[in-house]
């Protein structure tokens, strides 16, 4: 399967391009199934597994950091990671980072917006802001800010069931220790050098030169050229990184093996390991590149989005308080679902209201002190209308609150000294 897919005609298409370049930054694999809500029962693994679980996170951690580094090296990348932190209780990896970027090679499609939030759910579910787009002799400027969560468990489940022999052994701890030797092998010289250069010469002229010098190249690997040839169709931004990757590499085609370019890719820059890890990842790229949502941000976003941006930004604070990208992540998402609930509430209408209330009680009890502040003040709004409106229906919706904070066990918390007007 090719490792990239060919995006739809959608006049975002060129910020999609651009944002999923600094994807790579957290996704050295994605899967296809869906994260599992919060609501779910931890299924409980052995010691081993917990064990290795930590392995990989750590080999995670350490991948991310080496990267943002390298890139930061470049002329035309700047990468700064504010927060990284594994999460064991959840089995979930935590990062936010931020910087800036020059494009410098020539996209046929035109931004019609400077500021857009770009948004994929998965096992690596990402929320990105990419702001000040500038057009400029030297390229399309711009600068971004991230927040990623990879959900490590399900991607082992998804890995076991791809790789025949871990399908066969059924065994969780093999599966995280390939996503490890994965990782530690990985070649961060060629990674990010190949991003520069997609950044740097990006074109459709230049897709076409390049993947004609690498057929040639492929010399009596006819395999390898097939592979090439295949993605001549698609002609994405992520298909030319994939290649940039194989060019980068400065090695003999002749003797490069694999059945995608996926798995050609993954055996350059992790050899041994990575033709299995890269042709599992090359197949699961297609879905997260297929999620992704892009929002301008003149626009309204769905309010359950903004609640999950508060619930990973909150996660995130906690560890690390002076996290400037996750502040504001947090406070702007914050702001976005208490305006369209006020905004509601003038006009008495309360179905964004109930949503909250839903989606909070669906919450782990960790994750609800993220939404503490948002609660308080709509505790402030309701008690509000209900003093200088008397209005019945408004203290129906206070009382509904008191419940929901009292069974959540949050009263200490969110103090209600004020009883409402008893319903007529």
């Amino acid at each position: 399967m090719n490792l990239m897919p060919a995006f739809r005609k959608h006049k975002n298409r060129l910020c999609i391009s651009l944002i999923l370049c600094l994807a790579i930054l957290v996704t050295p694999f994605v899967s296809a199934a869906e994260m599992r809500p919060t609501e779910k029962i931890r299924v409980k693994f052995s010691e081993t597994v917990e064990k290795s679980i930590v392995r990989t996170a750590t080999a995670l951690d350490k991948t991310v950091r080496k990267l943002a580094e390298a890139l930061d090296k470049t002329d035309n990348l700047a990468v700064k990671v504010h927060s990284s932190f594994y999460d064991s209780r959840i089995r979930r990896y935590f990062v936010s980072f931020s910087g800036t970027a020059n494009f410098q090679g020539k996209l046929p499609w035109q931004l019609n917006s400077d500021s857009y939030f770009i948004t994929t759910d998965s096992e690596v579910s990402i929320d990105l802001h990419v702001s000040d787009i500038k057009q400029s002799r030297s390229g399309t400027n711009f600068s971004f800010d991230c927040s990623a969560v990879v959900s490590l468990d399900r991607l082992a489940y998804e890995l076991l069931k791809k790789v025949p022999h871990l399908a066969a052994s059924g065994a969780m701890s093999p599966a995280f220790d390939l996503l490890t030797e994965f990782l530690t092998k990985l070649n961060i010289g060629i990674l990010s050098k190949a991003i520069s250069e997609t950044f740097r010469s990006f074109s459709a002229v230049a897709f076409t030169r390049l993947v004609n010098d690498m057929i040639k190249a492929s010399g009596q690997n006819h395999g390898l050229a097939n592979i090439f040839r295949e993605a001549m169709k698609d002609g994405s931004i992520l298909t030319f990184l994939a290649l940039q990757i194989v060019r980068c590499a400065a090695i003999s085609l002749v003797s490069v093996a694999g059945a995608s370019l996926g798995a050609t890719v993954g055996s350059i820059i992790a050899p041994g390991v990575g033709s299995v890890i890269g042709a599992y990842m090359g197949s699961q790229i297609l879905t997260v590149a297929a999620k992704i949502v892009v929002y301008q941000l003149t626009a309204k976003m769905p309010m359950k989005r903004n609640i999950r941006r508060m619930i990973v930004a909150h996660q995130m604070l906690v560890k690390n308080p002076a996290d400037d990208v996750a502040r504001r992540a947090f406070s702007d998402a914050q702001n976005k679902v208490e305006k369209s609930i006020t905004s509601e509430l003038k006009n008495e209408k309360f179905s964004l209201f109930e949503v909250l209330l839903k989606e909070t009680d669906k919450m782990a009890a960790s994750e609800r002190q993220a939404m503490i502040p948002l609660l308080k003040n709509m505790q402030t709004i309701l008690l509000n209308k209900v003093i200088g409106e008397g209005d019945w229906y408004y203290a129906r919706k206070y009382h509904l609150l008191r419940q929901n904070v009292e069974r959540w066990g949050l009263q200490s918390q969110i103090v209600f000294t004020v009883e409402p007007p008893a319903n007529r």
